[in-house]
């Protein structure tokens, strides 16, 4: 019995220890499956190659706010009650086009008494020249004396005198009454009228601001790297949404029809400072034509300006770079289809590209998502995103 026993204890630990040793055995066969099973996974990423296309660069400004520079007031010239108004406010005027009518009551006075003047110096005048007249065939009989003589002419003289005098007086009155319309000083926009019809009006006062809206300006003051974007300072047009348009100034209107594919001819006019000078910020004034008459004076919000003339450049998607202003780089997928980290070199940009000056070569898969959490050297396979330019 007892070698039975003993017999059977130790086929029992026979068994234990195998069962042991088996285990012991897969778990190290399944490790290091397991490590070759995860050296070996590739892992699925989206990318697009770096091609060839042409470029507009542009850049956002936050907001812009439009002036004209050629704009003016009609002013009243005389006293009196604003009799009527001939326009109305966002209306197109030329130079001369009769704005207000004023009226004073005492012009029309002042021209009768003037006129009276007038005929009463006339009079005199044609009494002296008789008198004259006769004195001087008396004079030839000897019939009067020199002195005589002497004071007709100069009776006439102060009659020819007065009566030239009182002509420029009522010739004062006429320009007078020509200041009673009150005309635009300017071509351009009606901005606002500031009086209204039955308004006493001093001379001096202003009646309406007159604006030109053909040439449109701003400043912005743009980060030197923003501008060096937009070089060489050459063709440019501005893209604005009138919706965004935050303080309108004045309630005009414009005969041509506005929509999100327009566009404004832009041109820098003044650089400060310039831009052969190093600076962090400069101070650049823009040129809008505005001949279509949509923009007017006020706050613009989101403006987008581009340059006209595209170039080809290698680009890539703006939003796979990191680091754009310090050390510019972007994932991308090695000659060993492993994920590694590039330094690049850009260049000009629009809204979504940018170009690459160097660091990359055309054909070159970029990876545009998927990499977060990723180690560098692991096994990558790329899904092409659609190119937007070939």
């Amino acid at each position: 019995m007892k070698r039975f026993y003993f017999v059977s204890v130790i086929f029992i630990l026979i068994v234990c220890v195998t069962l042991v040793g088996y285990g012991v055995y897969l778990n190290r066969t399944s490790d290091s499956y397991i490590e070759n099973r995860m050296s070996s996974r590739v892992i699925r990423l989206n990318g697009v190659k770096a091609y060839y296309g042409d470029l507009k660069a542009e850049v956002l400004v936050d907001f812009i706010n439009l002036f004209s520079a050629n704009q003016a007031d009609a002013i009243a010239q005389m006293d009196g009650m604003l009799r009527e108004v001939y326009v109305v406010q966002g209306q197109e005027v030329k130079r001369g086009d009769k704005l207000f009518a004023i009226s004073n009551a005492e012009i029309p006075l002042a021209i009768a008494r003037a006129d009276t003047d007038i005929a009463k110096a006339e009079a005199a005048y044609l009494q002296a020249r008789n008198t004259m007249e006769r004195n001087r065939r008396l004079s030839l009989k000897n019939a009067i004396s020199k002195s005589e003589m002497e004071m007709s002419e100069t009776q006439l003289a102060a009659a020819r005198a007065e009566l030239d005098a009182v002509k420029i007086a009522r010739n004062q009155l006429d320009l007078q009454k020509t200041l009673q319309i009150v005309t635009a000083p300017l071509d351009g926009v009606v901005m606002l009228t500031y009086k209204h019809e039955g308004n006493f009006i001093s001379k001096g006062t202003p009646l309406a601001l007159i604006a030109d809206f053909g040439k449109m300006y701003f400043i912005d003051l743009a980060d030197d790297d923003k501008l060096q974007n937009l070089l060489p300072i050459d063709e440019f047009s501005l893209h604005v949404n009138l919706s965004n348009m935050t303080d309108k100034a004045f309630d005009t209107s414009s005969k041509y029809s506005y929509n999100e594919k327009t566009s404004f001819d832009a041109r820098v006019m003044q650089v400060s400072p310039p831009l052969s000078e190093s600076a962090l910020s400069r101070a650049v004034t823009w040129e809008i034509d505005n001949s279509v008459g949509v923009l007017e004076f006020g706050l613009y919000t989101d403006v987008i300006i581009r340059k006209k003339l595209p170039r080809k450049a290698l680009l890539i998607p703006k939003n796979t770079l990191r680091n754009m202003k310090a050390e510019p780089s972007v994932y991308v997928q090695d000659s060993d289809s492993t994920l590694a980290l590039r330094k690049i070199e850009t260049g000009a940009y629009d809204g979504e590209r940018i170009e690459v000056v160097a660091g990359l070569e055309e054909g070159e898969v970029v990876i545009t998502s998927g990499v977060a959490g990723l180690e560098l050297g692991i096994q990558i396979e790329v899904a092409l995103d659609q190119e937007n330019d070939s």
